[in-house]
């Protein structure tokens, strides 16, 4: 007998080891059945029946990953010993039938793996053979889960019950009154679990908000300043006095530009050829560059562009006209 106890309290501790390296179970509700092998423990008890069997379906809820409440309903069903002792019904098999509940202390071991404690109290009453009637008793033990998933868990498991009732009729097992063995049942349970667990679902990962979109820059406003009044005489490219005013503004205004390019386009009026017409006005338009350049304007920034009386702003035809025709603009490039 002591060798049977060794073996069943041995097969929770093996699985233990081999399983480390797992997750353990989450909160939540769980249902399951576990089943194995019912083995008497007290000498009155055992002279009643063999080894037998045990089938035990459970329900619980773990509050956290460590403590949880358990129900259990608890078949067993042994043999008849076939001692021929000449009673009635002694060739029936003896079923125990009970209902238990209490806390479930749950220790997560690795990943996978969690090992268990159950203390479970309730009442039994017999269905056959030996018991006649009924009785409080109760079931400590453990075991140990393996999650296959979330939801699954196969185990094992090993018990010690003790009911207080006795079996009938009960037999003595020594002469004196203070040898005799308990006359309540004491048995022990082992075996293999089925557990599935209704988790939550996992929660999907949020996917990160897209990155914001770059407003596309608006195209640089290109500035184009006219200096219609930088004029100049007729057939002349130098700086008349009533356009310094007016070069000296576009300086600032270059300044405050920072890097920016400057074109210098020069014009002319209509008298003359144009070949002639168009290195007067790159003349013109060097004039004005130069007196920039003087005025602290990089001449890396300005180019010069000789359009001759190709644009005209006015008419040609008065004098008038062609004095609004001689002059040089400034455009920023």
């Amino acid at each position: 007998m002591n060798r049977t106890r060794v073996v069943l309290a041995a097969l929770p501790l093996g699985l233990m080891l081999s399983g480390q390296g797992a997750r353990a179970a989450e909160p939540g509700l769980f249902v399951g059945i576990d089943g194995g092998v019912s083995q008497a423990t007290n000498e009155n008890y055992q002279a009643h029946v063999h080894t037998g069997g045990t089938a035990n379906p459970f329900v619980g809820y773990m509050f956290n990953k460590y403590l949880g409440a358990e129900g259990m309903l608890n078949f067993t069903f042994n043999p008849p010993d076939q001692d021929h002792r000449g009673f009635g019904g002694e060739n029936q098999w003896t079923t125990l039938f009970g209902g238990t509940v209490g806390p479930r202390l749950s220790v997560p071991l690795g990943d996978k793996v969690d090992i268990y404690a159950l203390g479970l109290g309730g009442y039994f009453t017999g269905l056959s053979g030996r018991f006649k009637h009924s009785a409080p008793g109760f079931s400590v033990g453990g075991g140990i889960d393996y999650n296959l998933t979330r939801e699954l868990a196969i185990g094992a498991f090993g018990r010690w019950n003790r009911v207080y009732m006795s079996p009938h009729p009960t037999f003595l097992v020594a002469q004196e009154p203070s040898a005799q063995g308990p006359s309540d049942a004491r048995f022990v349970t082992a075996g293999l679990a089925l557990k599935y667990s209704f988790v939550p679902a996992a929660p999907k990962p949020v996917p990160a908000p897209p990155p914001p979109v770059a407003a596309k820059p608006a195209p640089p406003v290109k500035k184009k300043i006219i200096l219609r009044s930088v004029h100049f005489d007729f057939n002349k490219s130098n700086i008349r006095q009533d356009a310094i005013p007016v070069l000296n503004e576009a300086v600032n205004v270059l300044k405050d530009e920072g890097t920016v390019g400057v074109i210098c386009a020069g014009h002319t009026d209509s008298i003359g050829s144009d070949a002639y017409n168009k290195k007067l006005s790159m003349r013109r338009a060097e004039a004005v560059r130069d007196y920039l350049v003087k005025h602290g304007i990089s001449a890396n920034r300005i180019r010069v562009e000789g359009l001759g009386e190709s644009k005209p702003v006015a008419s040609n035809d008065t004098a008038d006209g062609r004095a609004q025709n001689r002059r040089v603009e400034l455009n920023l490039d």
